[in-house]
Formats: structure tokens, sequence, C-alpha cells
């Protein structure tokens, strides 16, 4: 074989090597090992090197040596970012490169949104369906300062939001019960955490117009906007709720308002449990029928006056609206089966062909 043939054969080989090695490059450039998602820390200062070795510890990537490879190439070696990634099943090696080329990592934060009306039981569900507390923690610990959590988004460190386990399955052992001790401690902080943000954001957004007001002035505007949330949606039927509200009670009359009577039921669950095993207490789902019949603080059919204390935590429109009420005749209403319109009026009579009109009653 002459030296020129050996040099083409060689060319041939390099080529078809190059050609191979080009095609499992690619191959595994674009093939995702991920079945499920994976959660990766990068720490500052880490290199390229370092990062795919965490990478391919963490199942993120299936080949360290491709993933230095492509970074070098696409020049992003010197632009990948520390933080907590969370890479989702189909991710490949450019999608990990352009994720951390962008600093594209998890918030160190997890946001709560607390609405307007919700009370403590519906804080503790939603918080406790998140992993984040146990089932009733924020009830038991919180529930004396009902109507005073600022309804809002707020947000929780992500070293205080470490989701529950699942159990520890078989039998407890040493171990497992210094897991556990540490969660229970985590979710005390979430709870405490949340409940100081909510209790301050209060304060903050309540000083100005309570600054002259007595503290019991204070609660009664409270527990009047609580019950609001409960029965009316927008500004103008909050005023208007308001002023009836004020009229009945100026008269002496029973405010005979069923989302009172509701809220006391969970209440009087709470007292009879001594505030351990507290189940979820959904209010709309209370029938008032006969629980109107039982006298109770809360049970507005048979005392004419507020109840001891509020029933949801209000926001800012509707403590405006006992603020500044609409001033009417009004002294009763209604809300249509649909819940979207509220019919006023000012006579018992008015109020019964009202209810034959839009409730058939």
């Amino acid at each position: 074989m002459s030296y020129e043939l050996r040099i083409k054969d060689s060319k041939t080989i390099a080529a078809m090597a190059a050609i191979v090695l080009l095609g499992w490059l690619g191959f595994i450039i674009f093939r995702s090992p991920l079945g499920d998602s994976k959660e990766v820390v990068i720490n500052e200062g880490q290199g390229v090197y370092a990062i795919a070795d965490v990478l391919e510890e963490g199942g993120v990537i299936e080949n360290k040596f491709v993933f230095i490879v492509y970074t070098l190439i696409t020049g992003n070696e010197t632009k990948l970012q520390a933080g907590r990634y969370v890479f989702e099943p189909g991710t490949t090696i450019p999608i990990v490169v352009y994720s951390m080329a962008r600093g594209l990592a998890e918030s160190n934060d997890t946001a709560i949104t607390i609405p307007e009306g919700f009370n403590v039981f519906d804080i503790d569900k939603r918080l406790s369906s998140l992993g984040l507390i146990g089932d009733s923690d924020f009830v038991k610990k919180y529930y004396g300062d009902e109507g005073y959590f600022f309804p809002d988004t707020y947000r929780l460190r992500k070293s205080q939001t470490t989701r529950l386990r699942q159990g520890f399955g078989g039998q407890a052992n040493h171990k497992s019960q210094i897991n556990f001790n540490e969660q229970n401690q985590k979710q005390d902080g979430v709870a405490t955490e949340l409940a100081n943000k909510m209790l301050a954001n209060f304060k903050s957004q309540t000083a100005e117009a309570f600054e002259d007001l007595s503290v019991e002035k204070q609660k009664e505007i409270i527990v009047i906007a609580s019950i609001l949330e409960k029965e009316a949606k927008s500004e103008e039927d909050m005023r208007l709720v308001a002023g009836v509200i004020e009229n009945r009670l100026a008269r002496g009359m029973l405010l005979q308002i069923d989302a009172t009577v509701s809220y006391g039921v969970c209440v009087r669950n709470i007292e009879m449990s001594k505030y351990q095993n507290v189940e979820y207490c959904d209010v709309s789902q209370i029938g008032v029928a006969n629980e109107i019949k039982i006298d109770g603080p809360y049970n507005t059919y048979t005392r004419a006056e507020l109840p001891p204390g509020p029933i949801a935590n209000p926001g800012i429109t509707a403590i405006q609206a006992v603020l500044n009420p609409t001033q009417s005749d009004y002294l009763y209403y209604l809300s249509t089966r649909d819940g979207g319109q509220i019919i006023f009026s000012k006579t018992a009579a008015e109020h019964a062909a009202n209810r034959r009109k839009h409730l058939g009653l």
C-alpha cells in the first residue's frame, strides 16, 4: 500500500471517528435522563467542573464530560450562577446550561396569599395543604388573634418552608425522632413567621385609620368589618350593609346574620376540644336552621349585639366601609340565590316581599 493511500485511509478513519463522536455527543447533549423532577444546589465559587460533578451526582445530566464540553464551546463556562435549581423531566444539557447561565434559580422565598375574609381555619388549611404545618397547628396557636391577620401575599424564607415528611414508616427509632422534632420546629417556625408578618401588616395598614380610636372601638370596627367580608363583595354593598348593621344596633334589633352563627359553631368545636385535635371547620358548610335556635355569644338571632370577636380577617376595603358607612333608612337586606346581588329594604313588609320574590320563601 502506497504512502498516499495510507494517509487517505487515516483521514477517512479520522473523519468517520469524528462523525461517530459528534453523533454520540449530539445524542447525549439532547438526551434527558430525567424521569422526574430533580433539585440541585450550586454554591458560590463553584466552577464548571465542580458544577458538572453536582449535576451528574444529582441525576440531572448523564455525562459530566459532555456537559463540560458543551459549556465550553458555547462560551458559558464563566456564566453559570449559584442557586437552587429544579429541573423537570425532559430537561436536556442545553436547557440546563441556559438556565444556569441566566441565573434562573428558584426563589429563596415562598409566596403565601391570604385572601380577604379568610378565618384562622382557612389559613390553617392553606398552610397545612401546602405541607408547611401540621393540621390545626395554626388554629390552636393563633385562634385568639382572629381578625388581626391582615389579608395579603406574604413571602416566607425557603428554609422555613420545608415540606412535611409523609411519615417515617415502620417502627420509630432515635434518628427518626430527631428528624420529627426538627420538622416540628420548622412547622412552628412557619406559623410564627407568617402570624407575625400578618399582625405587623395589620398594625401598619390600620395605623392611620385607628390613630384616635380606643381599643374597644377598634375591636368593634374589626368585628363589623369581618362580618362585611362574609355578607358583601363590592365596596358599595359593604358600605350599605355597614349602614344597616349600624341602624339595627341603634334600634336594639337582632342582627340575624347567618355567618356569625356558623362561626359560633366553629368556636364551640374548639372549646369542646379544649384546643386539642381541632378539625378544619368550614363555615360555608354549616347549616344554621337548627343552630339559630341555640343561644350562644355568636348567635345574632338570640342576642341583639355584635358577637364577642371577629369572625374572619377583613381587608382594608371592609374596614373603610365600617368607618364610612352609607347612611340610609334600610333595616333589612338579603342576597339573591346566585350571590350576585344584595336587595335592601326599609320595612319588614318590604323584606318579606323580597324574600318571596328572590328566594321563594
